[in-house]
């Protein structure tokens, strides 16, 4: 597994764990301190998916 396949992973299992863990903080406490997770989950994705395209073009 390269280097930018392996960062891929990562960066989607990060935005996984951040996604659960803003729902989690969600239900528990209030929208106000779980919706930055989630903000950071999609940039994580978005990250993801940047390193993935990287991985399968070079």
């Amino acid at each position: 597994m390269n280097a930018k396949r392996r960062a891929a992973t990562t960066l989607a299992l990060l935005g996984l764990l951040q996604a659960t863990l803003g729902t989690v903080v969600t239900m528990a406490v209030s929208k106000g301190f779980g919706a930055p997770l989630f903000w950071c989950a999609a940039f994580s994705f978005a990250l993801a998916w940047f390193a993935e395209r990287r991985a399968t073009t070079s």
